[in-house]
Protein backbone atom coordinates (compact mmCIF):
# COMPACT_ATOMS: atom_id res chain seq x y z
CA UNK A 1 0.00 0.00 0.00
CA UNK A 2 2.87 2.33 0.76
CA UNK A 3 4.43 1.56 -2.65
CA UNK A 4 1.10 2.17 -4.38
CA UNK A 5 0.72 5.49 -2.60
CA UNK A 6 4.27 6.55 -3.53
CA UNK A 7 3.73 5.69 -7.20
CA UNK A 8 0.48 7.64 -7.25
CA UNK A 9 2.21 10.68 -5.78
CA UNK A 10 5.00 10.46 -8.37
CA UNK A 11 2.47 10.16 -11.17
CA UNK A 12 0.71 13.31 -10.06
CA UNK A 13 3.99 15.21 -10.07
CA UNK A 14 4.90 14.21 -13.64
CA UNK A 15 3.67 16.07 -16.76
CA UNK A 16 0.73 14.40 -18.43
CA UNK A 17 1.18 13.42 -22.09
CA UNK A 18 -0.94 15.63 -24.31
CA UNK A 19 -1.64 18.19 -21.56
CA UNK A 20 -1.83 21.85 -22.61
CA UNK A 21 0.93 24.38 -21.91
CA UNK A 22 1.30 25.92 -18.47
CA UNK A 23 -0.82 29.06 -18.22
CA UNK A 24 1.12 32.33 -18.41
CA UNK A 25 1.23 34.47 -15.29
CA UNK A 26 -1.47 37.16 -15.38
CA UNK A 27 -0.96 40.56 -13.75
CA UNK A 28 -3.77 42.98 -12.95
CA UNK A 29 -3.33 46.62 -14.03
CA UNK A 30 -5.49 49.43 -12.64
CA UNK A 31 -6.29 52.39 -14.89
CA UNK A 32 -8.73 54.84 -13.33
CA UNK A 33 -9.90 56.18 -16.68
CA UNK A 34 -12.61 55.19 -19.13
CA UNK A 35 -12.11 52.63 -21.93
CA UNK A 36 -12.24 55.34 -24.60
CA UNK A 37 -9.43 57.40 -23.03
CA UNK A 38 -6.07 57.50 -24.77
CA UNK A 39 -4.45 56.31 -21.53
CA UNK A 40 -6.54 53.14 -21.41
CA UNK A 41 -6.01 52.48 -25.14
CA UNK A 42 -2.24 52.84 -24.67
CA UNK A 43 -2.41 50.45 -21.71
CA UNK A 44 -4.14 47.83 -23.86
CA UNK A 45 -1.33 48.24 -26.39
CA UNK A 46 1.18 47.78 -23.58
CA UNK A 47 -0.58 44.57 -22.49
CA UNK A 48 -0.55 43.25 -26.07
CA UNK A 49 3.17 43.97 -26.39
CA UNK A 50 3.96 42.14 -23.14
CA UNK A 51 1.87 39.12 -24.18
CA UNK A 52 3.55 38.95 -27.58
CA UNK A 53 7.09 39.21 -26.23
CA UNK A 54 7.01 37.26 -22.96
CA UNK A 55 5.14 34.60 -21.02
CA UNK A 56 3.36 37.32 -19.01
CA UNK A 57 -0.18 38.52 -19.49
CA UNK A 58 -1.65 41.78 -18.23
CA UNK A 59 -5.37 42.28 -17.66
CA UNK A 60 -6.23 45.96 -17.79
CA UNK A 61 -9.10 47.18 -15.60
CA UNK A 62 -10.70 50.48 -16.62
CA UNK A 63 -11.98 52.19 -13.45
CA UNK A 64 -13.48 48.97 -12.08
CA UNK A 65 -10.54 47.68 -10.02
CA UNK A 66 -9.37 50.95 -8.45
CA UNK A 67 -10.27 54.60 -9.00
CA UNK A 68 -7.61 57.12 -9.99
CA UNK A 69 -7.12 58.22 -6.40
CA UNK A 70 -7.15 54.65 -5.06
CA UNK A 71 -4.49 53.31 -7.43
CA UNK A 72 -1.35 54.43 -5.57
CA UNK A 73 -2.34 52.92 -2.19
CA UNK A 74 -3.95 49.97 -4.00
CA UNK A 75 -0.67 49.02 -5.69
CA UNK A 76 1.15 49.55 -2.40
CA UNK A 77 -1.20 47.14 -0.64
CA UNK A 78 -1.25 44.54 -3.43
CA UNK A 79 -4.81 45.15 -4.63
CA UNK A 80 -3.34 45.64 -8.11
CA UNK A 81 -0.01 44.48 -9.52
CA UNK A 82 0.66 47.65 -11.48
CA UNK A 83 -1.17 50.73 -12.62
CA UNK A 84 -1.56 54.36 -13.64
CA UNK A 85 -0.48 56.35 -10.57
CA UNK A 86 -1.12 60.08 -10.07
CA UNK A 87 1.41 61.24 -7.45
CA UNK A 88 0.03 64.79 -7.32
CA UNK A 89 -2.93 63.43 -5.35
CA UNK A 90 -0.44 62.68 -2.55
CA UNK A 91 2.14 65.51 -2.48
CA UNK A 92 3.46 64.60 0.97
CA UNK A 93 4.20 61.01 -0.04
CA UNK A 94 5.61 61.88 -3.49
CA UNK A 95 7.02 65.36 -2.91
CA UNK A 96 10.08 64.80 -5.12
CA UNK A 97 7.98 63.80 -8.13
CA UNK A 98 5.42 66.53 -7.50
CA UNK A 99 8.21 69.12 -7.36
CA UNK A 100 9.28 68.05 -10.84
CA UNK A 101 5.67 68.05 -12.07
CA UNK A 102 5.24 71.62 -10.82
CA UNK A 103 7.98 72.71 -13.22
CA UNK A 104 5.93 71.81 -16.30
CA UNK A 105 5.69 75.43 -17.49
CA UNK A 106 9.34 75.01 -18.54
CA UNK A 107 8.07 72.82 -21.38
CA UNK A 108 6.34 75.75 -23.07
CA UNK A 109 8.55 78.67 -22.05
CA UNK A 110 11.81 79.58 -23.76
CA UNK A 111 12.27 77.32 -26.77
CA UNK A 112 8.87 76.60 -28.36
CA UNK A 113 8.18 73.09 -29.66
CA UNK A 114 5.21 71.44 -31.35
CA UNK A 115 4.74 68.79 -28.64
CA UNK A 116 5.77 70.12 -25.22
CA UNK A 117 4.20 67.03 -23.63
CA UNK A 118 6.64 64.72 -25.39
CA UNK A 119 9.56 66.78 -24.09
CA UNK A 120 8.16 66.99 -20.57
CA UNK A 121 7.51 63.23 -20.39
CA UNK A 122 11.10 62.51 -21.41
CA UNK A 123 12.54 65.04 -18.98
CA UNK A 124 10.40 63.80 -16.06
CA UNK A 125 11.27 60.17 -16.71
CA UNK A 126 15.00 60.72 -17.04
CA UNK A 127 14.99 62.94 -13.96
CA UNK A 128 13.14 60.47 -11.71
CA UNK A 129 15.11 57.41 -12.81
CA UNK A 130 18.29 59.28 -11.83
CA UNK A 131 16.94 60.86 -8.64
CA UNK A 132 17.65 58.65 -5.60
CA UNK A 133 15.29 60.71 -3.43
CA UNK A 134 12.48 60.21 -5.94
CA UNK A 135 13.00 56.45 -6.18
CA UNK A 136 13.19 56.20 -2.38
CA UNK A 137 9.69 57.69 -2.14
CA UNK A 138 8.30 55.04 -4.45
CA UNK A 139 10.13 52.33 -2.53
CA UNK A 140 8.54 53.58 0.71
CA UNK A 141 5.16 53.18 -1.00
CA UNK A 142 6.05 49.60 -2.06
CA UNK A 143 6.22 50.61 -5.71
CA UNK A 144 8.72 50.47 -8.55
CA UNK A 145 8.63 53.48 -10.86
CA UNK A 146 8.58 52.81 -14.62
CA UNK A 147 8.10 56.13 -16.39
CA UNK A 148 5.97 59.26 -16.72
CA UNK A 149 3.55 60.79 -19.19
CA UNK A 150 2.47 64.35 -19.91
CA UNK A 151 -0.60 66.00 -21.33
CA UNK A 152 -0.40 68.44 -24.22
CA UNK A 153 0.36 72.06 -23.36
CA UNK A 154 -2.23 74.21 -21.57
CA UNK A 155 -4.03 76.99 -23.44
CA UNK A 156 -6.69 79.61 -22.73
CA UNK A 157 -10.18 78.39 -23.65
CA UNK A 158 -12.35 81.49 -23.41
CA UNK A 159 -15.70 83.13 -24.10
CA UNK A 160 -13.97 86.23 -25.46
CA UNK A 161 -10.74 86.99 -27.34
CA UNK A 162 -7.54 87.12 -25.27
CA UNK A 163 -4.28 87.98 -27.02
CA UNK A 164 -2.72 90.80 -24.96
CA UNK A 165 -1.76 91.62 -21.40
CA UNK A 166 -4.62 94.11 -21.22
CA UNK A 167 -7.12 91.47 -22.34
CA UNK A 168 -6.29 89.39 -19.25
CA UNK A 169 -6.92 92.08 -16.67
CA UNK A 170 -9.96 91.37 -14.54
CA UNK A 171 -10.84 88.08 -16.26
CA UNK A 172 -11.91 85.10 -14.15
CA UNK A 173 -9.79 82.09 -15.09
CA UNK A 174 -10.47 78.53 -13.95
CA UNK A 175 -7.11 77.38 -12.57
CA UNK A 176 -5.73 73.87 -12.02
CA UNK A 177 -3.96 75.45 -9.02
CA UNK A 178 -0.43 76.35 -7.96
CA UNK A 179 1.61 78.17 -10.55
CA UNK A 180 -1.45 78.63 -12.82
CA UNK A 181 -3.18 80.65 -10.14
CA UNK A 182 -0.01 82.68 -9.64
CA UNK A 183 0.27 83.26 -13.40
CA UNK A 184 -3.31 84.53 -13.54
CA UNK A 185 -2.88 86.86 -10.57
CA UNK A 186 0.50 88.07 -11.86
CA UNK A 187 -1.27 89.25 -15.02
CA UNK A 188 -4.16 90.94 -13.26
CA UNK A 189 -6.68 88.14 -13.69
CA UNK A 190 -8.64 86.31 -10.99
CA UNK A 191 -7.89 82.63 -10.39
CA UNK A 192 -10.94 80.47 -9.72
CA UNK A 193 -10.60 76.92 -8.35
CA UNK A 194 -13.15 74.35 -9.46
CA UNK A 195 -13.20 70.80 -10.88
CA UNK A 196 -12.70 70.59 -14.64
CA UNK A 197 -16.06 68.85 -14.87
CA UNK A 198 -17.77 72.08 -13.73
CA UNK A 199 -16.24 74.33 -16.39
CA UNK A 200 -19.04 73.86 -18.95
CA UNK A 201 -21.68 75.31 -16.67
CA UNK A 202 -19.30 77.97 -15.31
CA UNK A 203 -18.40 79.20 -18.80
CA UNK A 204 -21.98 79.12 -20.02
CA UNK A 205 -23.21 81.15 -17.03
CA UNK A 206 -20.35 83.65 -16.99
CA UNK A 207 -18.96 82.45 -13.67
CA UNK A 208 -15.58 82.20 -15.41
CA UNK A 209 -14.29 83.78 -18.62
CA UNK A 210 -11.61 81.24 -19.48
CA UNK A 211 -10.50 77.71 -18.67
CA UNK A 212 -6.75 76.99 -18.44
CA UNK A 213 -6.32 73.49 -19.89
CA UNK A 214 -5.37 71.46 -22.93
CA UNK A 215 -7.44 72.35 -25.98
CA UNK A 216 -8.61 68.70 -26.00
CA UNK A 217 -11.05 69.74 -23.26
CA UNK A 218 -13.15 71.20 -26.06
CA UNK A 219 -14.31 67.67 -26.84
CA UNK A 220 -13.49 65.92 -23.54
CA UNK A 221 -15.79 68.28 -21.59
CA UNK A 222 -18.06 69.35 -24.48
CA UNK A 223 -16.70 72.90 -24.33
CA UNK A 224 -17.17 73.39 -28.08
CA UNK A 225 -20.68 74.49 -27.09
CA UNK A 226 -19.56 77.35 -24.84
CA UNK A 227 -16.00 78.37 -25.81
CA UNK A 228 -15.66 80.96 -28.58
CA UNK A 229 -11.91 81.66 -28.60
CA UNK A 230 -8.74 79.64 -27.92
CA UNK A 231 -5.31 81.17 -27.34
CA UNK A 232 -2.64 78.45 -27.63
CA UNK A 233 0.66 78.68 -25.80
CA UNK A 234 -0.50 80.61 -22.73
CA UNK A 235 -0.41 80.02 -19.85
CA UNK A 236 1.51 76.97 -21.06
CA UNK A 237 2.73 74.12 -18.94
CA UNK A 238 1.10 70.67 -18.88
CA UNK A 239 -0.20 68.02 -16.53
CA UNK A 240 2.94 65.97 -15.93
CA UNK A 241 2.35 64.46 -12.49
CA UNK A 242 1.60 60.90 -13.66
CA UNK A 243 3.57 57.66 -13.32
CA UNK A 244 2.30 55.44 -16.12
CA UNK A 245 3.05 51.90 -14.97
CA UNK A 246 4.22 51.62 -11.38
CA UNK A 247 4.64 48.03 -10.19
CA UNK A 248 4.03 46.58 -6.76
CA UNK A 249 7.57 45.96 -5.48
CA UNK A 250 7.01 42.30 -4.58
CA UNK A 251 5.47 41.56 -7.97
CA UNK A 252 8.39 43.27 -9.74
CA UNK A 253 10.92 41.26 -7.77
CA UNK A 254 9.15 38.00 -8.62
CA UNK A 255 9.60 38.62 -12.36
CA UNK A 256 12.60 37.19 -14.18
CA UNK A 257 15.23 39.56 -15.54
CA UNK A 258 14.00 38.84 -19.07
CA UNK A 259 10.41 39.62 -18.11
CA UNK A 260 11.55 42.90 -16.55
CA UNK A 261 13.46 43.77 -19.72
CA UNK A 262 10.35 43.25 -21.83
CA UNK A 263 8.28 45.33 -19.41
CA UNK A 264 10.82 48.17 -19.61
CA UNK A 265 10.65 48.17 -23.41
CA UNK A 266 6.86 48.05 -23.23
CA UNK A 267 6.88 50.98 -20.80
CA UNK A 268 8.89 53.08 -23.28
CA UNK A 269 6.38 52.16 -25.97
CA UNK A 270 3.39 53.01 -23.79
CA UNK A 271 4.92 56.33 -22.71
CA UNK A 272 5.22 57.36 -26.36
CA UNK A 273 1.73 56.19 -27.31
CA UNK A 274 0.07 57.76 -24.30
CA UNK A 275 1.80 61.12 -24.67
CA UNK A 276 1.09 61.29 -28.40
CA UNK A 277 -2.47 60.23 -27.69
CA UNK A 278 -2.95 63.46 -25.71
CA UNK A 279 -1.16 65.42 -28.44
CA UNK A 280 -3.36 63.95 -31.18
CA UNK A 281 -6.56 64.76 -29.27
CA UNK A 282 -5.43 68.38 -28.99
CA UNK A 283 -4.61 68.56 -32.72
CA UNK A 284 -7.97 67.04 -33.59
CA UNK A 285 -9.82 69.67 -31.57
CA UNK A 286 -7.75 72.50 -33.02
CA UNK A 287 -8.62 71.28 -36.52
CA UNK A 288 -12.31 71.01 -35.64
CA UNK A 289 -12.48 74.46 -34.04
CA UNK A 290 -13.30 76.59 -37.12
CA UNK A 291 -16.28 74.42 -38.05
CA UNK A 292 -17.56 74.81 -34.49
CA UNK A 293 -17.14 78.60 -34.77
CA UNK A 294 -14.29 78.62 -32.25
CA UNK A 295 -11.60 81.09 -33.29
CA UNK A 296 -7.93 80.17 -32.79
CA UNK A 297 -5.89 83.23 -31.83
CA UNK A 298 -2.20 83.95 -31.26
CA UNK A 299 -0.86 85.67 -28.14
CA UNK A 300 1.09 88.81 -28.89
CA UNK A 301 4.83 89.05 -28.25
CA UNK A 302 4.42 90.98 -25.00
CA UNK A 303 2.14 88.32 -23.49
CA UNK A 304 4.54 85.54 -24.51
CA UNK A 305 7.54 87.42 -23.10
CA UNK A 306 5.70 88.18 -19.85
CA UNK A 307 4.76 84.50 -19.48
CA UNK A 308 8.35 83.38 -20.04
CA UNK A 309 9.58 85.90 -17.45
CA UNK A 310 6.95 84.71 -14.97
CA UNK A 311 8.03 81.08 -15.39
CA UNK A 312 11.68 81.96 -14.74
CA UNK A 313 10.82 83.97 -11.62
CA UNK A 314 8.34 81.40 -10.32
CA UNK A 315 11.02 78.69 -10.05
CA UNK A 316 12.21 80.25 -6.81
CA UNK A 317 8.65 80.31 -5.45
CA UNK A 318 8.19 76.61 -6.24
CA UNK A 319 11.54 75.73 -4.71
CA UNK A 320 10.79 77.60 -1.49
CA UNK A 321 7.37 75.96 -1.23
CA UNK A 322 8.68 72.40 -1.55
CA UNK A 323 11.61 73.05 0.75
CA UNK A 324 9.39 74.61 3.42
CA UNK A 325 6.23 72.51 3.17
CA UNK A 326 7.61 69.09 2.22
CA UNK A 327 11.22 69.12 3.33
CA UNK A 328 12.65 68.52 -0.14
CA UNK A 329 16.42 68.92 0.03
CA UNK A 330 18.66 70.58 -2.56
CA UNK A 331 15.70 72.07 -4.42
CA UNK A 332 17.84 74.53 -6.37
CA UNK A 333 19.99 71.71 -7.74
CA UNK A 334 16.97 69.60 -8.64
CA UNK A 335 15.24 72.50 -10.36
CA UNK A 336 18.38 73.27 -12.34
CA UNK A 337 18.73 69.61 -13.32
CA UNK A 338 15.16 69.31 -14.57
CA UNK A 339 15.38 72.67 -16.35
CA UNK A 340 18.37 71.41 -18.34
CA UNK A 341 16.61 68.11 -19.07
CA UNK A 342 13.53 69.89 -20.44
CA UNK A 343 15.68 71.81 -22.92
CA UNK A 344 17.53 68.61 -23.84
CA UNK A 345 14.26 66.78 -24.49
CA UNK A 346 12.83 69.62 -26.55
CA UNK A 347 15.67 68.93 -28.94
CA UNK A 348 15.38 65.13 -28.77
CA UNK A 349 11.64 65.10 -29.47
CA UNK A 350 11.36 68.04 -31.88
CA UNK A 351 11.14 65.81 -34.97
CA UNK A 352 8.93 63.13 -33.42
CA UNK A 353 5.77 65.04 -32.51
CA UNK A 354 3.59 62.79 -34.69
CA UNK A 355 5.68 59.61 -34.88
CA UNK A 356 5.05 57.12 -32.03
CA UNK A 357 7.66 54.63 -33.25
CA UNK A 358 10.40 57.28 -33.39
CA UNK A 359 9.37 58.70 -30.02
CA UNK A 360 9.39 55.23 -28.47
CA UNK A 361 12.88 54.67 -29.84
CA UNK A 362 14.29 57.88 -28.40
CA UNK A 363 12.70 57.15 -25.00
CA UNK A 364 14.21 53.67 -25.15
CA UNK A 365 17.68 54.73 -26.31
CA UNK A 366 18.05 57.69 -23.96
CA UNK A 367 16.36 56.28 -20.82
CA UNK A 368 14.90 52.80 -20.58
CA UNK A 369 17.74 50.90 -22.28
CA UNK A 370 20.05 52.23 -19.56
CA UNK A 371 18.00 50.62 -16.77
CA UNK A 372 19.50 47.29 -15.67
CA UNK A 373 16.71 44.67 -15.39
CA UNK A 374 19.05 42.52 -13.30
CA UNK A 375 19.23 45.12 -10.56
CA UNK A 376 16.66 47.92 -10.87
CA UNK A 377 14.02 47.87 -8.14
CA UNK A 378 15.54 44.85 -6.38
CA UNK A 379 17.46 46.50 -3.54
Amino acid sequence: MKLTSLLATMALSLPVAGAGPVQAQTLNAAVGMGPKSSSYIAYEGFADYIAQNSDLKIKVFSMSLLSMKETAPGIRDGLADLGFVVPVYYPAEYAETVLAANLSMLSTSGTKVQSPGAAMAGAMTEFIFNCPDCLAEYKTQNQVYLGSVSSHGYDLLCTQPVTTLDDLKGLKLRSPGGNYSRWAEHHGAIAVSMPASDTYEALSQGVIDCHMASVSDLSDHSLFDVVTHVTPGVPGGAFAGVATSNFNTDVWRDLTAEQRRVVLRGAARMQAEMTLGYFNLAQKDLAAAPAAEVEILSPDAALVASTDAFVADDLAVIGAQFSRDYGVAEVETKIATLSALVEKWKGLTADHAMDPAALEQVYWDEIFAKIDPEAYGLD
